[in-house]
């Protein structure tokens, strides 16, 4: 049986929004745990293993929740195939 159920340009496309999303997650995370939990605790080493582990599992759920949109939705545009072109491609 070689048919699969998802193609491999869906799985390819849905790793790269996985990728793309949990960096843009990493990049854009404010340390908001890490604050609210030195305000708890005063303690700074438990606020900052907070904040890391906080944007940690936000920018894997986010990156998952990216997969599995593009596996059930389908590839969007920015992530189509393209064709390979033998020099220029022209205007």
């Amino acid at each position: 049986m070689t048919d699969k159920l998802i193609p491999a340009d869906a799985h390819r496309a849905a790793k790269r929004g996985f990728i793309r999303t949990a960096a843009q997650s990493l990049a854009t995370s404010l340390a908001l745990p890490a604050g609210v939990t030195f305000a708890f605790t005063h303690d700074a080493l438990i606020s900052a293993a907070v904040g890391v582990g906080g944007m940690i599992v936000g920018a894997v759920v986010n990156g998952a929740q990216s997969y599995f949109s593009i596996l059930s939705k389908g590839i969007p545009g920015e992530y189509e195939p393209r064709p390979d072109w033998e020099g220029d491609p022209g205007v």
